[in-house]
């Protein structure tokens, strides 16, 4: 088990380095020797999102949420990997430890960016139970929500989020976004220049931003045009 461990080790340095590629490279070779660990299993998953593919992160995710080391029962995991997971991961700016409420996190991002908002629901659900008031939790089920027009719960939970973290500029995005999409250019506008002040350098929040501008462009054109045919 010390090969797993000091492999494990290295492959947070990795990860924690910005090197994902790498990193996944070190996982997918792990895994033939260690088809039923859970950390590999959730640390692959975990690569493949941010390397910016959902799809192959689901699998994995599926199978670590299922065989996570649950200390009151002897068949899933062992005591070398709970202890391990004690030890390797510290999740956020509060410490919490590892666990699999991340799994199921990740596994709802990953759903929610192949489009698949119901599944992407049901596990931020079980997420924000196990781990409640953890900020992107909330924000990620917000968004699905929004995507799923229950506007009303979406706003709500992105809006809790930003009070939870009030410079989470993602938040400020997402909001900002939902009410570009129902073209309240208003309170779109409100939101997205707080999320461009917090975060200047996100090509994405920039991106965003970009469209509501065109967006209040055309407006702009089309309030002229009629009033020109109104005269």
């Amino acid at each position: 088990m010390e090969i797993l461990d000091d492999s494990l080790h290295m492959i947070e340095h990795l990860m924690d380095d910005g090197y994902f590629e790498e990193a996944l490279e070190e996982l997918k070779a792990l895994s033939n020797d260690y088809p039923d660990s859970y950390l590999v299993l959730s640390l692959l998953g975990e690569c493949h999102l941010c390397i910016g593919e959902p799809d192959k992160a689901i699998k994995p995710l599926r199978r670590s949420t299922r065989i996570f080391p649950h200390k009151k029962s002897g068949k899933r995991g062992n005591h070398h990997e709970r202890r391990l997971i004690g030890a390797l991961r510290k999740r956020s700016e509060k410490q919490e430890p590892f666990g699999v409420w991340v799994d199921h996190f990740l596994l709802g991002c990953s759903y929610a960016r192949c489009h698949q908002f119901r599944r992407a629901t049901k596990h931020l659900d079980q997420a924000n139970d196990m781990m409640p008031n953890d900020t992107e939790v909330i924000r990620n089920l917000g968004w699905v929500n929004c995507m799923q027009e229950n506007t009303g719960i979406g706003r709500a939970l992105l809006l809790r989020a930003i009070a939870l973290e009030p410079r989470n500029a993602l938040a400020y995005h997402d909001l900002g976004a939902d009410y570009l999409f129902a073209q309240d250019l208003k309170n779109a506008r409100m939101y997205l220049d707080k999320a461009i002040e917090l975060d200047p350098d996100d090509s994405f929040i920039q991106e965003t931003v970009d469209q509501l501008e065109d967006m209040e462009a055309k407006s702009i054109l089309f309030k002229r045009s009629h009033d020109k045919s109104s005269v």
